[in-house]
């Protein structure tokens, strides 16, 4: 796969839903897992051929708060390579993630240890944005992830939703955004093959700690649907750019009279 075809695919998503205008300062969110390394390389590649400027600020989060001297060379090892291949330094966002959610207080044992995980470090994300006059969080959210969030929210949650290529924030002065939401995980796997770029294994708290795997059975499914309906993935996230209203069930439906959440 590509760069190019990869560049071009995340700049339509960009100018589609205007994620990042002129003079912008983008905080990159990384993981050191593929998907992250590969959002921060594409954000650097496109300041050299593009007509606008914007700043960019690479920012991982070590769950073990430094603790871990593991994950602190795997840490050093990432900001070196960041540093050769964008010129940029690499921010580490010191935070006891791991530590909170394994404690005695932690909510571990409950299903949704990710929803919680990623509560908390997108609130030290934003706070990291604020500190550095950052407008725009960049996260490493491709296509397939926007798809089983869809599936995930319509199995488990009963409701139609899904994860939004920018969500703004506080009025609009800051914006959550998804540059990858067009490019499919298989082709950054490709690229990855092909290209060989550094990571490092994430420690992800998930990996730790107990915790239910929707999203695992979710993806499964969506992998023998595929099988069958080949377009499947781009269906779905197209369909949700274009809802029929007068045929969703709620076209007549008076919550007052049956309650919002009263089954069926």
């Amino acid at each position: 796969m590509k760069e190019r075809k990869l560049s071009k695919l995340m700049g339509q998503a960009i100018n589609d839903y205007d994620m990042i205008l002129e003079n912008d300062r983008v905080l990159a969110a990384l993981s050191g897992g593929m998907d992250s390394i590969v959002l921060a390389l594409l954000l650097s590649e496109r300041l050299s051929r593009i007509p606008i400027q914007y700043e960019l600020f690479p920012v991982l989060i070590d769950h073990f708060n430094g603790d871990n001297p593991e994950m602190n060379q795997k840490i050093e090892k990432l900001s070196d390579f960041i540093l050769q291949k964008t010129r940029l330094t690499l921010k580490i966002l010191r935070f006891p993630m791991v530590q909170n959610l394994t404690g005695e207080a932690s909510p571990h044992k409950r299903r949704d240890i990710c929803f919680v995980c990623a509560q908390k470090r997108r609130t030290e994300l934003i706070k990291c944005a604020d500190a550095l006059g950052c407008n725009r969080i960049a996260l490493g959210h491709h296509k397939d992830d926007i798809v089983e969030t869809i599936l995930m929210n319509l199995f488990y949650k009963r409701e139609l939703s899904a994860m939004l290529p920018r969500l703004d924030l506080f009025g609009g002065k800051m914006s959550i955004i998804r540059p990858m939401a067009y490019i499919q995980k298989s082709q950054i796997e490709i690229y990855m093959a092909e290209n060989k770029p550094f990571i490092i294994e994430e420690d992800c708290p998930a990996k730790i700690l107990p915790r239910d795997e929707r999203r695992k059975k979710v993806r499964k499914i969506i992998e023998e649907l595929v099988q069958k309906v080949p377009h499947l993935k781009n269906n779905i996230f197209a369909s949700f750019r274009n809802p029929k209203p007068d045929y969703l069930l709620d076209h007549f439906f008076d919550p007052k009279k049956s309650g919002l959440y009263k089954r069926p």
